[in-house]
Protein backbone atom coordinates (compact mmCIF):
# COMPACT_ATOMS: atom_id res chain seq x y z
CA UNK A 1 0.00 0.00 0.00
CA UNK A 2 1.65 3.17 -1.11
CA UNK A 3 0.70 6.77 -1.61
CA UNK A 4 2.68 9.93 -2.24
CA UNK A 5 3.94 10.06 1.35
CA UNK A 6 5.09 6.44 1.54
CA UNK A 7 8.78 5.76 1.05
CA UNK A 8 8.79 2.85 -1.42
CA UNK A 9 12.10 1.62 0.00
CA UNK A 10 10.18 0.78 3.18
CA UNK A 11 7.57 -1.40 1.41
CA UNK A 12 8.15 -5.13 1.79
CA UNK A 13 5.84 -7.14 -0.46
CA UNK A 14 5.19 -10.76 0.45
CA UNK A 15 5.60 -12.94 -2.64
CA UNK A 16 3.12 -15.80 -3.00
CA UNK A 17 0.66 -17.23 -0.54
CA UNK A 18 2.24 -20.62 -0.04
CA UNK A 19 3.99 -21.44 3.18
CA UNK A 20 4.15 -24.37 5.60
CA UNK A 21 1.14 -25.08 7.80
CA UNK A 22 3.30 -24.71 10.92
CA UNK A 23 5.07 -21.38 10.91
CA UNK A 24 8.71 -22.25 11.62
CA UNK A 25 9.93 -18.79 10.63
CA UNK A 26 8.44 -15.56 9.39
CA UNK A 27 7.45 -15.56 5.70
CA UNK A 28 9.82 -13.83 3.30
CA UNK A 29 9.38 -10.06 3.41
CA UNK A 30 7.66 -10.08 6.79
CA UNK A 31 11.01 -10.45 8.59
CA UNK A 32 12.34 -7.35 6.87
CA UNK A 33 9.18 -5.36 7.47
CA UNK A 34 9.06 -6.24 11.18
CA UNK A 35 12.73 -5.34 11.57
CA UNK A 36 12.22 -1.97 9.85
CA UNK A 37 9.67 -0.55 12.32
CA UNK A 38 10.53 1.62 15.32
CA UNK A 39 8.80 3.05 18.35
CA UNK A 40 5.93 5.31 17.29
CA UNK A 41 5.68 3.90 13.76
CA UNK A 42 2.70 2.17 12.18
CA UNK A 43 3.10 -1.29 10.70
CA UNK A 44 0.59 -1.28 7.81
CA UNK A 45 -0.75 -4.20 5.79
CA UNK A 46 -3.31 -4.10 3.00
CA UNK A 47 -4.98 -7.42 3.82
CA UNK A 48 -4.95 -9.19 7.16
CA UNK A 49 -4.77 -12.68 5.65
CA UNK A 50 -1.53 -11.70 3.92
CA UNK A 51 -0.12 -10.79 7.33
CA UNK A 52 -1.24 -13.86 9.30
CA UNK A 53 -3.44 -16.85 8.57
CA UNK A 54 -4.55 -17.63 12.11
CA UNK A 55 -4.44 -16.61 15.78
CA UNK A 56 -1.27 -18.60 16.38
CA UNK A 57 0.60 -16.48 13.85
CA UNK A 58 -1.04 -13.10 14.54
CA UNK A 59 -0.97 -12.82 18.34
CA UNK A 60 2.80 -13.13 18.92
CA UNK A 61 3.60 -10.69 16.12
CA UNK A 62 1.04 -8.14 17.31
CA UNK A 63 2.21 -8.52 20.92
CA UNK A 64 5.82 -7.96 19.83
CA UNK A 65 4.88 -4.90 17.78
CA UNK A 66 2.91 -3.46 20.69
CA UNK A 67 5.79 -4.06 23.12
CA UNK A 68 8.06 -2.13 20.75
CA UNK A 69 5.61 0.81 20.63
CA UNK A 70 4.44 0.08 17.08
CA UNK A 71 0.78 0.40 16.11
CA UNK A 72 -0.88 -1.85 13.54
CA UNK A 73 -2.46 -0.36 10.41
CA UNK A 74 -4.92 -2.23 8.25
CA UNK A 75 -5.96 -0.46 5.09
CA UNK A 76 -6.64 3.13 6.14
CA UNK A 77 -7.28 2.41 9.83
CA UNK A 78 -4.84 2.11 12.73
CA UNK A 79 -5.43 -0.28 15.63
CA UNK A 80 -3.76 -0.47 19.01
CA UNK A 81 -3.19 -4.03 20.29
CA UNK A 82 -3.38 -2.72 23.88
CA UNK A 83 -6.84 -1.21 23.33
CA UNK A 84 -9.63 -3.73 24.13
CA UNK A 85 -11.58 -2.89 20.97
CA UNK A 86 -8.46 -3.01 18.81
CA UNK A 87 -7.46 -6.37 20.26
CA UNK A 88 -10.98 -7.79 19.80
CA UNK A 89 -11.16 -6.56 16.22
CA UNK A 90 -7.74 -7.93 15.26
CA UNK A 91 -8.43 -11.27 16.95
CA UNK A 92 -11.71 -11.48 15.05
CA UNK A 93 -9.91 -10.80 11.79
CA UNK A 94 -7.39 -13.54 12.65
CA UNK A 95 -10.24 -15.98 13.32
CA UNK A 96 -11.89 -15.09 10.00
CA UNK A 97 -8.56 -15.51 8.18
CA UNK A 98 -8.09 -18.91 9.82
CA UNK A 99 -11.62 -19.94 8.87
CA UNK A 100 -11.09 -18.88 5.25
CA UNK A 101 -7.80 -20.77 5.12
CA UNK A 102 -9.49 -23.89 6.49
CA UNK A 103 -12.32 -23.63 3.95
CA UNK A 104 -9.83 -23.26 1.09
CA UNK A 105 -7.98 -26.39 2.20
CA UNK A 106 -11.28 -28.27 2.62
CA UNK A 107 -12.51 -27.30 -0.86
CA UNK A 108 -9.17 -28.25 -2.36
CA UNK A 109 -9.29 -31.70 -0.76
CA UNK A 110 -12.91 -32.17 -1.90
CA UNK A 111 -11.99 -31.16 -5.45
CA UNK A 112 -9.06 -33.55 -5.46
CA UNK A 113 -11.29 -36.38 -4.20
CA UNK A 114 -13.80 -35.72 -7.00
CA UNK A 115 -11.01 -35.62 -9.60
CA UNK A 116 -9.58 -38.87 -8.23
CA UNK A 117 -12.98 -40.59 -8.43
CA UNK A 118 -13.30 -39.43 -12.05
CA UNK A 119 -9.79 -40.70 -12.81
CA UNK A 120 -8.45 -37.22 -13.52
CA UNK A 121 -6.06 -37.08 -10.55
CA UNK A 122 -3.41 -39.66 -11.16
CA UNK A 123 -0.45 -38.28 -9.30
CA UNK A 124 3.09 -38.37 -10.60
CA UNK A 125 3.29 -40.51 -13.71
CA UNK A 126 6.02 -43.17 -14.01
CA UNK A 127 9.02 -42.22 -16.13
CA UNK A 128 8.91 -45.59 -17.87
CA UNK A 129 5.95 -47.47 -19.33
CA UNK A 130 5.15 -50.88 -17.81
CA UNK A 131 6.43 -52.64 -20.94
CA UNK A 132 9.78 -50.83 -20.64
CA UNK A 133 9.96 -51.78 -16.96
CA UNK A 134 9.37 -55.47 -17.79
CA UNK A 135 12.09 -55.28 -20.46
CA UNK A 136 14.54 -53.68 -18.03
CA UNK A 137 13.88 -56.37 -15.39
CA UNK A 138 14.35 -59.23 -17.83
CA UNK A 139 17.45 -57.73 -19.49
CA UNK A 140 19.07 -57.02 -16.13
CA UNK A 141 18.26 -60.55 -14.90
CA UNK A 142 19.90 -62.06 -18.02
CA UNK A 143 23.12 -60.25 -17.11
CA UNK A 144 25.54 -58.41 -19.31
CA UNK A 145 24.01 -54.97 -18.76
CA UNK A 146 24.63 -52.80 -15.75
CA UNK A 147 22.14 -50.39 -14.24
CA UNK A 148 24.20 -47.52 -15.65
CA UNK A 149 23.99 -49.02 -19.16
CA UNK A 150 20.22 -49.42 -18.89
CA UNK A 151 19.85 -45.91 -17.48
CA UNK A 152 21.79 -44.46 -20.41
CA UNK A 153 19.80 -46.49 -22.94
CA UNK A 154 16.41 -45.45 -21.50
CA UNK A 155 17.59 -41.90 -20.74
CA UNK A 156 16.70 -41.99 -17.06
CA UNK A 157 18.71 -41.87 -13.86
CA UNK A 158 20.27 -44.93 -12.27
CA UNK A 159 17.95 -44.48 -9.30
CA UNK A 160 14.95 -44.98 -11.62
CA UNK A 161 16.47 -48.21 -12.96
CA UNK A 162 17.21 -49.31 -9.38
CA UNK A 163 13.57 -48.74 -8.38
CA UNK A 164 12.35 -50.70 -11.42
CA UNK A 165 14.65 -53.66 -10.73
CA UNK A 166 14.41 -53.81 -6.94
CA UNK A 167 11.01 -52.21 -6.38
CA UNK A 168 12.34 -49.84 -3.71
CA UNK A 169 13.83 -46.35 -3.62
CA UNK A 170 17.52 -46.07 -4.35
CA UNK A 171 19.77 -44.34 -1.88
CA UNK A 172 22.38 -43.18 -4.37
CA UNK A 173 22.30 -41.25 -7.61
Amino acid sequence: MTDRTTDRSRCYPRPGLHRPRILRHQPQGLDQALAAVWDGSIFTVTKFDRFARNMTEACPILTDLSARGVRFGLGGSVYDWNDPFGRLFLQTLAMVAESEDTLIRLRTREGMAVAKRKGKLRGKQPKLAESAQRSIRSRYAEGGLSMADLAEEYRVGRSTIHRVIHGEPATDG
